[in-house]
């Protein structure tokens, strides 16, 4: 599914020291505007909670997108206009989110002990839009790794049951598939410059998320010891381009045990694509 992003423009301008220092203040004075793009987004995300909390569905139905998907603890789905119908219970309602905002897009969290809800907000000119709902909750204690393997990681490291749309999609799949190879290959040089710094990888099997240097020294490890968990398969997924950032919605299945959504989002730095968070709720 493809949205249509915003566009930089370049502008070269031949300038005196006034005119310069004039344009200096005129771009800090423009810094607030990314403080207002928070406020608001903030503003529209407490509205949408209450608007779930009262069952107001006139309400509701103004934050949610046309696409909104909702994932429960359970793993279980609604689709829009379910969502509107039956009111699922909002989880951390009373948490204080906290917001990163990626240009057009913005990424809520609202995490306490071991429920995570995290919400994907996309700016639809000039209003916000929540486009994913989904929950977490962790377990007490950290499960271990399905055990050594030896296999080759076919799917998803070199094919997938699935074909991106635009070039920005494609791009990101390449760079997912870069990072599962990382992991299969216990590459941490590979890895590190393919997962955003901010990046948390947060799953049904481990008791808290896991930062960017959690998963190097979980990879530092698996190449000392040569012990590694078996790659989880790619069975179907839903793409969402936003321009700016990309989002993919998988239903992986991971060896031995019950398949699960996986949401994972990427921002583009430095002419590659970085993963900002992998959200993983098993389907029970």
């Amino acid at each position: 599914m493809s949205f249509t992003g915003y566009h930089n423009h370049k502008i070269c301008v031949n300038v005196g020291a006034p005119t310069f220092l004039a344009l200096v203040l005129l771009l800090f004075g423009a810094a607030p505007l990314l403080a207002d793009d928070s406020s608001s987004l903030l503003q529209a995300d407490k509205a949408f909670v209450q608007a779930l909390l009262q069952k107001d569905a006139a309400s509701a139905a103004n934050f949610l997108s046309a696409d909104f998907t909702w994932i429960d603890s359970a793993g279980k789905r609604y689709a829009r206009e379910k969502v509107l119908e039956y009111f699922p219970a909002v989880g951390n309602a009373d948490v204080e989110a906290q917001v990163r905002v990626y240009g057009n897009t913005a990424v809520v969290r609202a995490n306490r002990g071991k429920v995570n809800v995290l919400r994907v907000w996309v700016k639809r000119a000039p209003e916000w839009r929540i486009v994913l709902y989904q929950e977490v909750t962790q377990v007490e204690k950290s499960e271990p790794p399905a055990g050594k393997t030896s296999a080759e990681c076919v799917n998803p490291c070199k094919t997938i049951p699935f074909q991106p749309q635009t070039a920005n999609e494609k791009e990101a799949i390449a760079s997912w598939q870069g990072v599962m190879r990382a992991m299969a290959e216990s590459d941490a040089d590979a890895y590190a410059p393919l997962i955003a710094d901010e990046f948390t990888a947060t799953d049904t099997f481990h008791d808290r998320p896991y930062t960017k240097a959690d998963r190097l020294a979980q990879i530092e490890k698996q190449k000392t010891t040569g012990r590694r968990a078996a790659p989880q398969e790619l069975l179907s997924a839903e793409m969402f381009d936003f321009g700016e950032t990309v989002m993919m919605v998988a239903h992986e299945q991971r060896p031995g045990g019950k398949s699960y959504f996986n949401t994972r989002m990427w921002v583009k730095r430095d002419g590659r694509w970085q993963m900002i968070f992998s959200l993983n709720t098993q389907i029970e």
